[in-house]
C-alpha cells in the first residue's frame, strides 16, 4: 500500500509539473507574439517622411524647409517657407554675412524656391517641403 501511495504522489507531483511548464510556455509565446521587431519598429511610417524630414543642405544643390500648416494651403504657407528659407540661409552663411547678402537671398529663395511636396493630414497638421534647388547653392553660399 505504500509504494502505492509513493507512486501516486510522484505521478501527481509530475502532473503539477507538466502544468506548470505548459502554462509557462503559452506565456513565453504570448510574449514574444507581442514583442515587435527593431525592424517591424523603425518601418517607414508615411507621415516619416514630413515630421521627420531633412532641414538645411540635402545636397550642394538643394536647400530644404519644412513647414507645418494647420489650415494647410494657400499663400499664407509659401510666404512662411520663403522667410523661413531666408533666416536659415542666413544663419547658415554665419559670419560671413553682410546686410546686401539678404536681398541676393530674398531673389534667389522667391526665383529658385518652390513647395515640391503637401501631405495630407497628419495630427490635425499638413507639413509642406519648399526646396531651393539651384547648380552650386552651397557653394555660392560660402562666398
Amino acid at each position: 500500500m505504500k509504494f502505492f501511495t509513493i507512486i501516486l504522489s510522484i505521478l501527481s507531483v509530475l502532473m503539477l509539473y507538466q502544468c506548470t511548464l505548459a502554462s509557462k510556455k503559452t506565456v513565453e509565446s504570448e510574449k514574444s507574439n507581442q514583442i515587435k521587431s527593431v525592424q517591424e519598429e523603425s518601418s517607414a511610417n508615411p507621415a516619416d517622411e514630413f515630421i521627420k524630414a531633412d532641414e538645411g543642405f540635402l545636397n550642394g544643390d538643394v536647400f530644404q524647409v519644412v513647414i507645418s500648416s494647420l489650415e494647410g494651403t494657400g499663400e499664407n504657407v509659401q510666404d512662411l517657407a520663403r522667410k523661413r528659407a531666408i533666416n536659415l540661409l542666413i544663419a547658415e552663411k554665419g559670419e560671413t554675412f553682410r546686410s546686401s547678402d539678404k536681398a541676393i537671398l530674398k531673389e534667389l529663395v522667391e526665383t529658385k524656391g518652390k513647395i515640391v511636396k503637401s501631405s495630407g493630414a497628419i495630427q490635425g497638421k499638413t507639413y509642406f517641403l519648399f526646396q531651393i534647388q539651384s547648380p552650386g547653392l552651397k557653394a555660392s553660399l560660402k562666398r
